[in-house]
């Protein structure tokens, strides 16, 4: 299925509201780099640097899943979208 814009983009600046601006690259010791956050509805929502010092990961992606009534997956740089082993995050967990 395919989306239109007006239902993906209100998920897209969600998720830049809690995990700050897309493309964003941070230093420290403790950042996850080349960071994607995406569901299977609408694919990518936000990609960058998180700063897991500051950020609860899981905290903030259930609060995504949350505000958008979908599972909610984490990519590292080193996974190419393989949404069966990957972290997901859902508000129903």
């Amino acid at each position: 299925m395919f989306y239109d814009e007006e239902e993906v983009q209100p998920a897209v600046d969600i998720a830049a509201e809690l995990f700050g601006y897309p493309g964003r690259l941070i230093n420290g010791h403790k950042v996850m780099r080349n960071t994607s956050i995406a569901t299977r509805q609408f694919g990518k929502l936000w990609y960058g640097d998180i700063d897991t010092a500051t950020t609860d990961l899981e905290a903030t992606c259930i609060a995504l899943s949350q505000r958008i009534g979908q599972e909610v997956y984490v990519f590292g740089e080193d996974n190419n979208f393989d949404y069966n082993t990957i972290n997901r995050f859902s508000a129903a967990t």
